[in-house]
């Protein structure tokens, strides 16, 4: 069994890594790199106006590590199949799920190290805490982790005494990693990592004093789920085939529809149409939007919030220009009345509106707590004059694409 996860770990590994490719574009790196240097640029500014004794910090350190406990899932790298083909093998499922448990914590622990790390200058100044309080506080919170994951891996024991009543796995996870930080943090770090070994002694006594009896719906069921989330995400970015489009009826754009769409131009009422519908493309819009207001609203700094500003327009505007093929495979568009250049400026049109009204929250967003409205207002006027540089050039680069 232990070979067999090897092989899964190794072909998972393989195919994630051809998407892994395609997301960590030369675009997305250089966004990805400002984003975060202007992250760590507001942070470092922020730090200095912060002061010992600060009520709000502890209960925010709580309720920041408590959601970086739950970012970690339990890969187990199991398939519909096995349901069938691996039913004989039920009595060594724990042995096989030992391998995925291992490397499903290793990766966990990673993500709360990084999250101790960006957490350790704002805790380091607001709890004057020195470097032995650090250590203790740290390890309660990679234990912490550890007992989320024996937690995870129990969720698929149809023997466990947790499955039953108010005692559900999911409620456990947050409860008891609540309360191990909530004590680290706001009382002692002594009393988290007394109560982190507690609760991973109780439930590792508990999980291993039960036959263990693999639940395969529930098991295949959540690693279905993990890798939806897994290949949604690359689908922003790429087409994956498991990936199949949704549409979703929102009846909140029905007035913006009727006023986006040109009278008498087909090609208008199906971009429109389209673009709210599709949850992948619109959802994706207004995700990369929020995220930019977000982020312009923190940065102190207005030169950098022009630069990121304009940085978003620019990926707007480079998601965006994909969906002019959006009904290319459909066989009855190719007869419409129409000629290509209609189907240009329709399609130009909207991305106009989008543009136009993503630009304008972002710069309404850019006025921050200090309402530095010079600011805004440049930024306004600059991603206005971008994004209608970007539409205009936008039938460039379908003709290099089709080219090609």
């Amino acid at each position: 069994m232990n070979e067999l996860y090897r092989d899964r770990r190794e072909g998972h590994f393989v195919s994630l890594l051809k998407y892994w490719r395609l997301v960590f574009n030369d675009h997305f790196v250089i966004a990805l790199f400002f984003l975060l240097g202007a992250l760590a640029y507001s942070y470092a500014g922020w730090l200095p106006h912060l002061t010992g004794g600060e009520w709000w910090a502890p209960p925010a350190l709580a309720i920041w590590f408590t959601l970086v406990a739950q970012i970690g899932r339990f890969a187990t790298l199991l398939k519909p199949a096995d349901r069938i083909f691996l039913l004989p093998k039920s009595g060594q499922m724990e042995e096989y799920l030992r391998g995925g448990w291992w490397m499903s914590l290793l990766c966990g622990e990673l993500i709360m190290v990084a999250g101790i790390v960006v957490a350790l200058p704002m805790a380091t100044i607001t709890l004057q805490w020195h470097g032995p309080q650090w250590l203790v506080a740290s390890a309660a919170m990679l234990l912490a982790e550890a007992n989320w994951f024996v937690l995870a891996k129990d969720q698929f024991n149809f023997s466990s005494r947790l499955q039953q009543g108010w005692r559900h796995w999911v409620v456990n996870q947050w409860v008891e990693t609540f309360l191990i930080v909530s004590a680290s943090w706001v009382y002692h770090p002594f009393w988290g990592l007394i109560l982190s070994v507690i609760f991973l002694c109780l439930n590792g006594w508990a999980a291993n004093k039960t036959a263990y009896s693999l639940n395969w719906a529930r098991a295949i069921g959540a690693e279905n789920r993990r890798m939806e989330q897994l290949y949604r995400f690359f689908n922003l970015f790429t087409d994956v085939p498991s990936v199949a489009g949704r549409v979703v009826r929102r009846r909140w754009a029905d007035r913006l529809i009727k006023k986006w769409t040109i009278t008498g131009h087909p090609w208008s009422y199906l971009f429109v149409r389209g673009f709210f519908r599709d949850a992948e493309m619109s959802g994706l819009v207004m995700r990369l939007t929020a995220v930019a207001m977000v982020v312009v609203f923190f940065i102190p700094l207005g030169w950098l919030k022009c630069v990121l500003s304009l940085l978003f327009v620019y990926l707007l505007a480079g998601e965006l220009t994909p969906f002019y093929h959006h009904f290319d495979n459909k066989a009855m568009v190719h007869l419409l009345p129409v000629g290509r250049k209609v189907k240009v400026t329709d399609f130009q049109s909207l991305c106009r509106r989008v543009l136009v009204l993503a630009t304008c929250l972002i710069a309404l967003a850019s006025l921050g707590n200090t309402l530095l409205w010079q600011w805004a207002v440049i930024n306004l006027v600059t991603g206005l004059f971008l994004a209608e540089f970007l539409v205009r050039l936008m039938p460039r680069r379908w003709n290099k694409s089709t080219k090609r």
